[in-house]
């Protein structure tokens, strides 16, 4: 092939559109593990969104899934592990690129989020639209949450009173609310005895170790076991408030679990004070003697004492300096 044809094929090929590579690392996909109703929705082309709202124990802002219809909240969660990687048609999500890890959203009640804000319109001591008390300028996504509770919802916590048929206004109500948080926490308390979770001061919110089945725990237990678990959604006020409101002991911490004592123990335990013997047993004894007897001889250590050593220099007197003349 003469000089003039290469020529001609690379202008050739330099005039073809060259395919596009496409870049393993895809920053705008994620793998999220949900049900099917989140996605689907009756209106065509509405699609779950992710808000960041403000949390109501932290006060700052947090990732949450709403569904198509914004009529549901959901919490994400985030599955790591040190090496995973996923594969979607011709890319990957990677673990080295923050891509790796799974989502998996769990429903919660949206009436946790709104909370906050009907409590800050009670100091105002009016009634107010659903609206008029869901503003935060610093997450504008927090006015999607008025579609989330319906009015039967809203009656939990707060007095409510119907102007016309399009407009419904509300105000705080503490004893309802701290009503409302006390059903909530007998039905965790009772999903948690009825599933047999250990919920004992040692346990330390671990469910992986099988508890005895000689061991009983008391329903106080599961209650500020319970307790503990809904105020992650609770101010501090609240939470005591709440606290006090159930009658459960502040002082004390959660009692363990009682055990029978024909039960052997799970682990050993370790003594705290020194034990000493009860008697001398040193008494008519003499230490000094004892000290000074030599061990036994072996057999091969007897035929060399019988060895004549005569004219025979000692190990040592190769090892010592010669001496000068």
């Amino acid at each position: 092939m003469s000089s003039s044809t290469r020529k001609s094929s690379r202008k050739s090929q330099e005039g073809k559109p060259r395919p596009e590579k496409r870049d393993i690392k895809t920053s705008d996909r994620w793998i999220f593990l949900m049900k099917n109703e989140i996605i689907t929705c009756n209106e065509e082309g509405l699609k779950p969104t992710l808000c960041k709202l403000r949390h109501p124990r932290l006060k700052t802002g947090v990732m949450y899934l709403l569904s198509a219809d914004c009529t549901s909240v959901y919490e994400l969660t985030a599955f790591k592990e040190k090496f995973r990687s996923w594969f979607i048609g011709n890319s990957v999500l990677s673990k080295l690129h923050n891509y790796g890890q799974m989502y998996i959203t769990t429903p919660l009640d949206p009436l946790f989020l709104i909370l906050p804000y009907i409590i800050n319109s009670g100091e105002t001591n009016c009634f107010m639209t659903l609206e008029q008390i869901v503003l935060d300028e610093e997450f504008p996504d927090s006015h999607k949450l008025v579609t989330c509770c319906n009015p039967e919802q809203l009656q939990l916590v707060s007095d409510c009173k119907e102007i016309d048929d399009d407009l419904k206004v509300l105000k705080f109500n503490k004893e309802k609310t701290l009503s409302w948080l006390k059903k909530k926490t007998v039905a965790v308390a009772e999903a948690l005895e009825m599933k047999k979770i250990p919920v004992s001061s040692g346990s330390s919110h671990s469910s992986i170790f099988i508890p005895s089945g000689n061991a009983e725990i008391c329903k106080d237990s599961y209650m500020i076991f319970a307790h503990g678990i809904l105020s992650e959604y609770l101010s501090l006020d609240l939470e005591s408030e709440l606290k006090t409101f159930l009658g459960l002991n502040t002082t004390n911490e959660t009692p363990s679990p009682t055990s029978v004592t024909d039960e052997p123990p799970n682990k050993k335990q370790k003594l705290t004070t020194a034990v000493a013997p009860l008697e001398d047993y040193t008494q008519g004894k003499d230490l000094k003697k004892d000290k000074s007897k030599t061990s036994k001889v072996s057999a091969a250590q007897k035929c060399l004492d019988k060895v004549d050593k005569t004219g025979m220099k000692s190990m040592l007197s190769f090892f010592s300096p010669k001496s000068t003349k």
